[in-house]
């Protein structure tokens, strides 16, 4: 269950990350994303660690891939602003989690 609470850990950093920089854009049209985002990301967090289990990984695998896809826009947006890093940050994480779930829950199906 490690893996998972580690998953968790990263899905928190991500939604976490979302607070902060949603009240930084408070106003702004990417707003929704950033809020959207930390509602997702905090709720797949809490629950990689609070409940761990097949159907949290698979919810944590389709947030990931629809993670990848609004927030790799996002940066491909942003390639040639200044908020690059802060975009590069937010995808990594919340893919981080969904893939580190992924890989650990053959470990889960085998405790």
């Amino acid at each position: 269950m490690g893996g998972l609470k580690l998953a968790g850990g990263l899905w928190i950093i991500a939604g976490l990350s979302n607070v902060v920089i949603g009240f930084a854009t408070l106003g702004e049209p990417m707003m929704a994303l950033f809020v959207g985002g930390a509602i997702v990301a905090l709720t797949i967090g809490v629950l990689l660690i609070a409940r761990p289990g097949p159907a949290t990984v698979r919810w944590s695998n389709v947030a990931g891939l629809a993670w990848l896809i609004a927030f790799g826009a996002y940066t491909l947006a942003e390639l040639d602003k200044q908020y690059l890093s802060t975009a590069i940050w937010l995808t990594t994480f919340g893919v981080a989690g969904a893939l580190v779930a992924y890989w650990r829950r053959s470990a889960m199906a085998s405790a």
